[in-house]
């Protein structure tokens, strides 16, 4: 077996979202909720993703509804000058586990954004957002190519939530990688 990260889509799942650490966005940040027109915002945003760029049909598909519903959901990170750097999406998830939990969803940050500390607070306010909702867990989808992505799920308390053998694999092959153990049962 190859110590090379899979493309394998896997999930994780956070098991107590009222233990997530509040971590301070940096002086001038903050945080602001989707407003008419900011479609175009999303997919500024969302467009430097290597591995999968979405478009209008992507959003409309994954994250339907009109703009109040999406205004409760969908987050900006805005920057000292005000321009949106970073998105994170808030949802319900009822069919992963059987219960009703909340998912982190389409979390990204602009290349300039990056290596800035920024991610932790962006999807640490999605979390704090499902919490206050009344979510108790919360789940998220990603691939395990995204190596970053998973040491900062992973340092948020996030776990895999293995499915299948193939997810199984994939884990034990990025876990060299991880700067965090994975814990996969057999």
């Amino acid at each position: 077996m190859s110590d090379q990260p899979t493309n394998t889509d896997v999930w994780m799942l956070h098991p107590d979202l009222g233990a997530i650490a509040h971590t301070a966005l940096p002086t001038g940040y903050r945080m602001r909720f989707y407003a008419e027109g900011d479609l175009d915002t999303w997919l500024r945003i969302q467009a430097h993703d290597p591995f999968f760029v979405p478009t209008a049909e992507t959003f409309a598909t994954s994250m339907p509804g009109d703009t109040p519903l999406l205004a409760a959901r969908v987050m900006f990170l805005a920057d000292p000058a005000g321009a949106a750097v970073g998105t994170v999406t808030a949802w319900p998830n009822d069919s992963l586990t059987g219960r009703k939990i909340g998912q982190i969803h389409w979390v990204a940050l602009v290349p300039a954004a990056q290596g800035r500390g920024l991610a932790k607070p962006l999807v640490g306010a999605a979390c704090v957002l499902l919490h206050q909702w009344g979510y108790d867990e919360a789940c998220l989808e990603t691939n395990t190519r995204r190596v970053p992505a998973l040491n900062l799920y992973l340092a948020l308390g996030f776990v895999p939530f293995v499915r299948s053998e193939a997810e199984r694999r994939a884990w034990r092959a990025v876990a060299p990688q991880l700067r965090l153990p994975v814990h996969i049962s057999d």
